[in-house]
């Protein structure tokens, strides 16, 4: 597909040396703008590159609308001095992959973050081939809560028109062809130890870090500095926390909505706004009111579908999860 495969540490202009590997729906915008105010950190300017799961990815089988999230021109883009922020785009090349890491001056942890590396089986060899000595995190969230929170984003991005919670996961499962940017994975998504297996048997767990969402929401200052010690930067760096990324919403108009995300204008006015004018666009047409809740009877469900996934992760990785998710917590 690609010459992914031939980038190798050697190759790199800059060599990234840690990688966020997800979750979706757990918090790694924020994680990323967060990291990116860290003087001796270096993230690129596109948020999710997804260069290392490329292996994984087929274009052509693509859902319309994640094909145009992630339609970007690399090459003018880079010309362009990469001023603009960018959320999502899959920079298959080394060529464009090494540009992105142009700019890194004397940072000691130089790093990127996607999700699919977490979720497409190659990512993890991949990394690994191209730097084994990299560092990895993962920001682990409740199962159940994480599918619910993907389901309300797609609901509000007119990805998904499906009324019932329980209906739509099993249709998406159901979904043939598979895939990242294929079909939604709600429930594929959650299946972290299977997943985050062939990082620990590949780097070892002293060099992956575990992050608990739910720990991370409540007490981000506290993680923020368990990540810098990891990543051997300065604990002691006081971070921005007035900045609040991807809060969970509803559209006003569902009709207007839908011909808005399916004209591709809601993306061309994002693209084209600075970032610190988006939440007024975004209050134009989103609002947090009345907001709909997850039943019981659907927490029950993924409960049971996710039991024994999460006791093993807990094995896995060491830690009760239960301790974090009170859905899985044992009395």
């Amino acid at each position: 597909m690609n010459d992914s495969q031939d980038l190798t540490a050697r190759d790199a202009v800059h060599q990234p040396n840690f990688f966020v590997i997800g979750v979706v729906k757990g918090g790694t915008t924020s994680l990323y703008h967060y990291l990116d105010q860290h003087p001796e950190i270096y993230l690129p300017p596109i948020k999710e590159t997804n260069h290392f799961a490329a292996k994984d990815i087929v274009e052509e089988n693509f859902l319309n609308e994640y094909a145009q999230d992630v339609r970007i021109n690399l090459d003018a883009y880079i010309k362009s001095g990469m001023k603009q922020q960018v959320h999502i785009a899959h920079v298959d090349s080394a060529d464009h992959y090494n540009a992105l890491f142009s700019n890194v001056k004397n940072e000691k942890a130089i790093g990127e973050i996607s999700n699919s590396y977490m979720i497409c089986p190659s990512s993890a060899s991949e990394i690994h081939t191209f730097n084994p000595s990299a560092k990895i995190l993962v920001v682990l969230r409740n199962p159940i809560q994480r599918a619910w929170s993907q389901y309300l984003m797609n609901l509000r991005e007119s990805k998904s028109s499906t009324p019932d919670f329980i209906e739509e996961l099993q249709k998406d499962h159901r979904a043939n062809p598979k895939g990242w940017g294929v079909n939604h994975q709600y429930l594929e998504l959650g299946l972290y130890a299977k997943q985050l297996r062939s990082y620990i048997d590949l780097f070892g767990k002293d060099r992956v870090l575990p992050i608990f969402y739910e720990q991370y929401r409540d007490n981000p200052n506290d993680v923020l500095r368990n990540i810098s010690e990891f990543l051997e930067v300065d604990p002691n760096y006081t971070f921005d926390f007035s900045s609040e990324s991807n809060k969970a919403s509803m559209p006003r108009s569902k009709v207007l909505n839908k011909l808005l995300v399916s004209s591709g204008l809601v993306k061309a006015v994002k693209d084209l706004t600075p970032k610190k004018l988006r939440s007024g666009f975004g209050k134009i047409l989103y609002s947090d009111k009345n907001m709909p809740s997850i039943k019981p009877a659907e927490v029950d469900w993924l409960r049971a579908y996710y039991a024994q996934e999460v006791k093993d992760l807990s094995e896995l990785i060491e830690q009760d999860a239960g301790e974090h998710w009170a859905d899985f917590k044992e009395d």
